[in-house]
């Protein structure tokens, strides 16, 4: 069994978002991580998600496809990859809020992605999770292949909480 556990969060209107968090959670699975992918719910009243039949669509197979983060889940994990479509990030910004009354999130890394690596999309998660006392690591997808990007970001924030927990057991251990 893996030593890090990676969740998955993301919030996807039309699949763009929720191929960036399936790809980020390749990538931890490729870095030997346990993950858990999560889809958090839509602010958006029905009536407006129904006047869009492409969100709808979209909606009603993702229900399907995946649960809402659970309270447990960030408290399983070590990492917190959080994708949000770059039009808006306000389901994302509430989850990380509410992240601090499920218990101590310090030593957790975040791990924002939005498409497109919209800093506007990204500067409230980045600032939300930091308040939450996570870690923020901050993806640099500047590639033509945002998925093979995210893939490689996967990696990276595994390899980045595989060493954390290593230095926490060999200060535990030594001091």
């Amino acid at each position: 069994m893996s030593d890090v556990n990676v969740l998955v969060v993301f919030y996807s209107r039309y699949g763009t978002a929720e191929q960036l968090g399936l790809a980020a959670g390749v990538g931890a699975i490729q870095a030997r991580a346990n993950i858990r992918l999560r889809r958090v719910a839509d602010l958006a009243d029905p009536k407006t998600i129904e006047a869009t039949p492409a969100w709808q669509e979209n909606l009603d197979r993702m229900n399907r496809d995946y649960v809402v983060p659970r309270p447990a889940d960030p408290v399983w994990a070590d990492v917190i990859v959080l994708a949000t479509p770059a039009d808006t990030c306000a389901e994302i910004e509430g989850y990380c809020s509410s992240l601090r009354s499920l218990g101590t999130m310090a030593g957790k890394l975040a791990a924002p992605l939005a498409a497109a690596s919209d800093e506007s999309a990204l500067r409230p998660i980045y600032a939300a999770a930091a308040c939450a006392g996570m870690i923020v690591a901050p993806a640099q997808i500047d590639s033509a292949d945002p998925i093979t990007a995210a893939r490689e970001y996967g990696r990276r924030v595994t390899a980045m909480a595989r060493a954390l927990k290593a230095v926490r057991v060999q200060s535990s251990v030594g001091g």
